[in-house]
């Protein structure tokens, strides 16, 4: 449906999108991930039209749009800010795209009261936006979109200034919303949460450049760099050293103690020795006594208990390091000494290449094995 090829975008002489390659296909809820400036936006503008590629080109449906405007795509846009019309009613404000259309009145109300079903807002097209909440304003933006039945839509952080449970209700309505009318819908966000919970596949972007595309499976439990191990979830990081083993299952020497883990590269790339940084998930992290009998990794000393509601965060010391634990209950209690085990399969390891990201405290911060029993 969608195909950038070889994208570059630049501002003052600074890029914000670099030689960017993605297809998005026909009915593909795709979600571009990333932090502030990483050209996430700039690259919905250029998809939209609202800015122009330094090079590169932007096709929909086959067809190269890259010179054209905005009102010359088959693309509509919600705002992070709603932009919907304080001066027109919620129907007035849907009716508006509709209008452009020089479609007739009757298909008009047809296909406004067709949009006020889709997004909840049934009995509502008379009333102005400030007598909405933010909720029900960004629905109408999404209304506004969908009535003019676009092959496409663009979603620029449409739910960021809503509360956090509002979001999570429209989240859900989006993706039925998207399952009802097979629009291909791009969606930008810096919500890792979100990305997850609504892509089809997401795109997770930094410096402007694709660091690696995928489902929410794939991104979470088989990231392809440290930067995306990182950004997407929460991780702990471990500092050690490449022992050896299989290129599906590495021996990494973690201060004495060795972690089975699943590289991010072949063992061709490494050699004994070489320094390597460990992900281990929260959840995949279990604690025990001390003195438990069984194969502990590492020791350590619970410094505090969080209750999150559906999770209990556990952090624990090891030898200057502080590690996450996540479990449904938890009767530790700070100043436990604790031994923790980690998961089959559930480390993962990444060579450190020269000028490529870094943890910023995987070498900063040692940790203390347990001998294993």
């Amino acid at each position: 449906m969608i195909e950038l090829k070889s994208l570059c975008k630049s501002f003052d002489g600074v890029p914000a999108v670099r030689d960017l390659d993605l297809v998005v296909g026909r009915g593909e809820f795709l979600c571009l991930l990333g932090s502030s400036g990483c050209g996430k936006s700039t690259t919905l503008r250029m998809i939209a039209g609202f800015i122009q590629p330094d090079s590169g080109s932007v096709l929909i449906d086959g067809v190269d749009v890259s010179g054209y405007g905005p009102d010359a795509r088959p693309t509509s846009m919600v705002f992070q800010d709603y932009a919907i019309f304080p001066h027109l009613t919620v129907a007035e404000n849907i009716e508006f795209g509709l209008k452009a259309q020089k479609l007739a009145k009757d298909e008009r109300a047809r296909r406004t009261g067709e949009a006020l079903d889709l997004v909840g807002l049934t009995g509502l097209g008379g009333r102005r936006p400030n007598e909405l909440s933010g909720g029900q304003q960004q629905r109408v933006a999404v209304a506004r979109s969908l009535a003019i039945r676009p092959s496409v839509l663009l979603m620029d952080e449409p739910l960021s200034n809503l509360d956090a449970k509002t979001r999570i209700q429209l989240r859900t309505q989006l993706r039925e919303i998207q399952r009802d009318t097979g629009t291909t819908i791009v969606y930008v966000t810096h919500d890792q949460e979100e990305a997850l919970a609504l892509g089809d596949r997401i795109a997770v972007m930094k410096d402007g450049s694709l660091e690696q595309l995928g489902s929410g499976h794939e991104i979470y439990l088989a990231p392809s760099n440290g930067y995306v191990a990182d950004f997407v979830g929460i991780t702990n990081w471990l500092a050690g050293e490449y022992a050896g083993g299989p290129d599906e299952s590495w021996e990494v020497n973690v201060a004495g103690a060795v972690l089975r883990a699943t590289p991010a590269a072949t063992s061709s790339s490494v050699s004994p020795g070489s320094p390597v940084d460990v992900s281990v998930r929260p959840e995949d992290v279990s604690l025990s006594e001390e003195d438990a009998p069984g194969e502990g990794v590492l020791s350590g000393v619970v410094r505090d208990v969080q209750f999150l509601g559906p999770v209990v965060r556990t952090y624990v010391e090891a030898g200057g390091s502080v590690l996450i634990v996540h479990s449904a209950q938890s009767g530790w209690s700070p100043g436990a000494n604790v031994r923790l085990s980690i998961g089959k399969g559930a480390a993962r390891a990444f060579p450190r290449v020269e000028g490529a990201w870094r943890p910023p405290e995987a070498a900063a911060r040692p940790v203390v094995a347990a001998a294993a029993s």
